[in-house]
């Protein structure tokens, strides 16, 4: 049986259960059997039935144990199905609000509201939110230093460099991982590139290169903001060093084929050559070919 047609006879259960009170003895109904329709159209790909009977389920359940879920698959559906992110912030607004006095469940919640406003263009917005899960993160440092590097990077783009520093500084100081601390001071780094403070970005960036159990990508962006840095003091042959060094690690090489050109030492990347359509493959023989210079001898 398909999923579409369980959902449908489930729901069906739901109409004939209403009249029938011996539907009551341990078969779902009402709020359960919204439930369970829900799950099962979800589970299925039917987001829309699914949606409607979440939706049905909050209203038939204000105490509802698994209200959370409800709200957390509404907003995936509102802005990952439908792409309304309207719906889907209005939706978590509203489930803040029932989970306020809840700081564990709702830190998430926030920070994905923070998220969505953020998508929107709302960055003051995503400032506040994150700045409520700060407020919900209760000593958890690896929340709050998160919640701070949203935040720092959203007043970043509204301008606001000096509190953008602060905030990173503070991940930096107190980041308990290397990855944590290494992208803060990435961020930290570019945030000062953005005022030409160039020796504090050369420091920072170092600092990052030699963290030994810094990712990958990190160290790639970071000696690709060095690069920058040395480009800016007008020392070109640094920065060159730099890119060559990045050319087998920076994901589009031809980035760095433009930068190193522009710096005045043009990179050729050897091409592959490959057969085209309609080019006839070599013939296969076993027979040596003969000296240049010098026919066959004949037999």
């Amino acid at each position: 049986m398909g999923a579409r047609a369980r959902i449908l006879l489930l729901a069906l259960f739901c109409v004939l259960c209403a009249g029938l009170p011996a539907c009551d003895r341990g078969a779902p109904s009402g709020p359960a059997l919204d439930l369970a329709i829900a799950r099962d159209a979800y589970a299925g790909g039917y987001f829309l039935e699914a949606e409607t009977a979440y939706e049905r389920y909050l209203q038939a359940d204000p105490q509802g144990k698994h209200r959370l879920e409800a709200w957390t698959r509404l907003v995936e559906i509102a802005s990952g199905v439908k792409g309304d992110l309207g719906k889907a912030v209005t939706l978590l607004e509203t489930a803040t609000l029932e989970y306020n006095s809840r700081a564990e469940i709702n830190w998430p919640l926030l920070y994905r509201l923070g998220e969505l406003y953020e998508l929107q263009g709302l960055r003051r917005k995503a400032v506040d939110a994150w700045g409520r899960c700060l407020d919900t993160s209760n000593g958890d440092m690896a929340k709050a230093v998160q919640a701070q590097m949203r935040m720092a990077v959203a007043n970043r783009a509204m301008g606001k460099s000096d509190l953008a520093v602060d905030l990173l500084t503070q991940c930096v100081a107190q980041a308990k991982d290397v990855e944590t601390k290494s992208r803060a001071m990435y961020e930290l780094a570019q945030t000062h590139s953005l005022t030409w403070q160039w020796a504090k970005v050369k420091v920072i960036l170092e600092g990052i290169l030699a963290l030994p159990k810094a990712p990958q990508d990190v160290k790639v962006m970071s000696a690709y903001l060095l690069a920058d840095a040395y480009e800016a003091e007008r020392n070109i042959p640094k920065a060159r060093e730099i890119l060559m060094g990045l050319k087998d690690t920076y994901p589009n090489p031809e980035v760095i084929v433009a930068r190193l050109a522009n710096l005045g030492q043009p990179l050729v990347i050897p091409a592959t050559a490959t057969l085209q359509p309609g080019d006839a493959m070599p013939p296969e023989t076993d027979e040596p070919k003969a000296p240049q210079g010098r026919r066959p001898r004949r037999r």
